[in-house]
C-alpha cells in the first residue's frame, strides 16, 4: 500500500485490522477464565461478515481494513485446530453457541493452542 500511495498513512488500516484485530481474544478469554477448560471461542472481530460489510462502504479507509482483515482471516484459517471450513463466519459460530467444540474445532488441538487462556496474565512468558 505503501509503494502505491507513497504514504505511510495509507498502511495503517491494514495495520489495524490485519494486526490489532487479535484484540478480540480478550474477549475469549474473559469468558473462558471461569472453569479450567476452554469452552467458548466468541472472537467477535474475527468474521468474513466484517470484511464483506467494511467492502461495502466503498471508501479507502474501509478498503484498507477489509484487505487487512481479510489477510488475517485467511492466515488464521491456516489454524491446525480449526476443522469446519467456515469456522471464521461468526454466524455459524452463533448457530453453535460459540462452543469450543466439533464441529467446529478438533477440541485437543484448540486446548494446546489456547492454553494460555487458562493461566494468569503472570504466566504467559
Amino acid at each position: 500500500m505503501v509503494a502505491r500511495t507513497r504514504r505511510w498513512r495509507s498502511a495503517v488500516p491494514i495495520l489495524i485490522a490485519g494486526v490489532l484485530v487479535d484484540i478480540d481474544h480478550v474477549v475469549d478469554l474473559l469468558a473462558n477464565r471461569q472453569g479450567a477448560d476452554i469452552r467458548w471461542s466468541i472472537l467477535p472481530l474475527h468474521a468474513w461478515e466484517w470484511v464483506l460489510t467494511l467492502l461495502t462502504r466503498r471508501t479507502p479507509l474501509a478498503d484498507g481494513l477489509a484487505g487487512g482483515l481479510a489477510a488475517h482471516l485467511a492466515l488464521d484459517q491456516m489454524n491446525h485446530a480449526v476443522t469446519h471450513p467456515l469456522f471464521y463466519w461468526i454466524t455459524l459460530r452463533a448457530l453453535h453457541g460459540f462452543r469450543a467444540r466439533p464441529p467446529l474445532i478438533n477440541p485437543e488441538r484448540y486446548a494446546r493452542g489456547s492454553r494460555w487462556m487458562a493461566r494468569g496474565p503472570t504466566d504467559w512468558f
